[in-house]
């Protein structure tokens, strides 16, 4: 159970970079979702609403980081730090 903590790191960067990914998927090729929303904005040149989706994808992908690095601390008490 010593990799148990190295696998929870893993699986937070890994978290991080899909959803870079699945943005960058739904700027390219997307017909909704943030990405596209942020990617339409930008061609219309709607800074505000630029300026939202950025917040929001950012937003997103830290409670997503942040729910697997709380399943992390459930599945390995023991690595709790002060």
């Amino acid at each position: 159970m010593t990799t148990l903590p190295s696998i929870v790191t893993g699986m937070a960067v890994g978290m991080g970079i899909s959803w870079e990914c699945v943005i960058a998927a739904e700027m390219m090729a997307g017909k909704a979702g943030l990405g596209y929303l942020t990617w339409g904005a930008y061609i219309a040149g709607e800074t505000p609403l630029i300026i939202v989706g950025m917040i929001s994808i950012g937003l997103a992908g830290f409670l997503a980081s942040t729910l697997v690095r709380l399943l992390g601390r459930v599945l390995a008490p023991w690595e709790r730090r002060a």
